[in-house]
């Protein structure tokens, strides 16, 4: 079983299913939200998270994203986008065992810090990826049976 928390236990969660796909993001922004070389993303299906204690609070991050916080110490635990209604970017920092998010992808890696070598097995991306050609086959079929599901 796939758990989490926020970084005061207020919140925990648990995934019904498995992670769709993991990235680390390089650009700047993420680099400056987290305060570290990178972001990494673990987007599961919205259907696969269950929230099994605490209280969320929404707060705007883009005309189109919202993060989700623990009302306690603030932690983001997920973003939801309404451009990808059936699936949400977990925080792969909140997970109990993070090496259930071990990336699959580092995206916008023309921003990456010179000092921090990548693995030459897993792919790079100067900006983004298309997930169509990217995500694993299985991956890809779950997401498309919740978009028809919805």
């Amino acid at each position: 079983m796939i758990t989490g928390r926020c970084h005061c236990e207020s919140v925990r969660y648990r995934l019904n299913g498995s992670p769709l796909f993991t990235h680390a993001c390089h650009c700047l922004d993420c680099q400056r939200q987290t305060g570290s070389a990178f972001w990494m993303a673990t987007i599961v299906l919205r259907g696969d998270l269950e929230m099994t204690h605490g209280s969320l609070v929404p707060r705007p991050r883009s005309a189109r994203s919202t993060e989700q916080r623990c009302a306690s110490c603030d932690t983001t635990l997920y973003v939801e986008s309404t451009h990808f209604p059936v699936s949400v970017i977990l925080r792969s920092g909140t997970l109990d065992d993070p090496r259930v998010a071990t990336p699959q992808a580092h995206i916008w890696v023309k921003r990456k810090l010179p000092w921090l070598t990548l693995p030459a097995d897993v792919p790079q991306f100067d900006e983004g990826y298309d997930p169509s050609t990217t995500w694993p086959a299985e991956s890809l079929a779950r997401l498309r049976a919740a978009e028809r599901g919805r």
